[in-house]
């Protein structure tokens, strides 16, 4: 099976967005869809399309098998800046009327709350998915590695990440690829390995 990683593409928004929704399903529901799953969905497309910002395609990379976007992956860093702050922002005031977006506004900063940002010499993970039907295929594998010599270019000493604690497999992934868990916060624990470590 050869899988490509490429950076994320307008016309890979239904995949990727399928993805991105399944890595946290339930808060993103309740974050861009006020429960409702289509509307997240529709919310993330339309991000998608946007291309900056937390959700867009300019910040993602993909795997694609043959024709087929089968897993995706972000990172984000301190060098990132207010531009890809207010771009996140664009994207949910172009999609979202004025109380929708006050109210997007409002979990995100309670969400946030329990995620810790990355410091300056961290690589943060983030949107980590893989298509049911090519799971256990080294796909997530080969997606994480493609991290380290972006965080390397960037100079970061170690690759983080937040995982919801019900969140079993994915924990169990992490723990495999050589992931120590660092702290609790919340309802998320935070991963860490240093840049240097063998994948």
């Amino acid at each position: 099976m050869l899988v490509e990683i490429r950076r994320g593409r307008p016309e890979d928004a239904q995949a990727a967005a399928n993805l991105i929704l399944s890595a946290a399903e339930e808060v993103i529901t309740d974050l861009f869809g006020d429960g409702c799953k289509s509307k997240a969905y529709k919310f993330l497309v339309h991000a998608w399309h946007h291309g900056r910002g937390q959700y867009g395609s300019e910040f993602h990379w993909v795997a694609q098998c043959e024709s087929e976007v089968v897993g995706v992956i972000t990172a984000w860093h301190t060098n990132l800046g207010r531009e890809f702050d207010r771009a996140t922002l664009d994207s949910i005031t172009a999609f979202y009327d004025i109380d929708e977006s006050l109210d997007v506004l409002v979990k995100n900063q309670l969400i946030s709350a329990e995620l810790t940002p990355p410091e300056g010499h961290e690589w943060m993970l983030g949107h980590v998915a893989v298509a049911p039907t090519h799971r256990d295929k080294g796909v997530g594998r080969k997606l994480v590695a493609t991290m380290y010599p972006l965080a390397k270019r960037f100079e970061k000493t170690s690759i983080v990440l937040d995982v919801h604690v019900k969140n079993v497999p994915a924990i169990r992934f992490y723990q495999r690829l050589g992931f120590q868990e660092q702290q609790v916060n919340g309802q998320f624990i935070r991963f860490a390995k240093a840049v240097t470590s063998d994948m």
